[in-house]
C-alpha cells in the first residue's frame, strides 16, 4: 500500500470517526437516535467551525490590544529616561 493511499485512508477514517462521534454526542443531548443525528452533522460541524473562527478572531484581537498596550508602556518608560 502506497503512502498516499495510506494517508487518504487515514484521513477518511478520521473524518468518518469524527462525524460519528459528533452524531453520538448530539444523539445523547437530544435523545434522538444515532441515524437521525447523522443528518444534522454537517450543520453542527459548520456551527462549530464558525464558533472556532469567532474565538480565534477574539483571541487575535485581544493579543493585538495587549501588544499595543505593552508597546505604549515601553515607549512611556523610554521617554522618562
Amino acid at each position: 500500500m502506497s503512502k498516499i493511499a495510506w494517508g487518504l485512508g487515514s484521513a477518511a477514517a478520521a473524518a468518518v470517526g469524527s462525524a460519528v462521534a459528533l452524531a453520538y454526542r448530539m444523539s445523547k443531548e437530544t435523545g434522538r437516535s444515532l441515524p437521525d443525528s447523522l443528518s444534522e452533522v454537517p450543520a453542527e460541524a459548520h456551527r462549530y467551525w464558525e464558533e472556532l473562527r469567532a474565538r480565534g478572531s477574539e483571541a487575535f484581537e485581544a493579543g493585538k490590544q495587549a501588544a499595543r498596550e505593552k508597546q505604549a508602556e515601553i515607549e512611556e518608560q523610554l521617554d522618562e529616561r
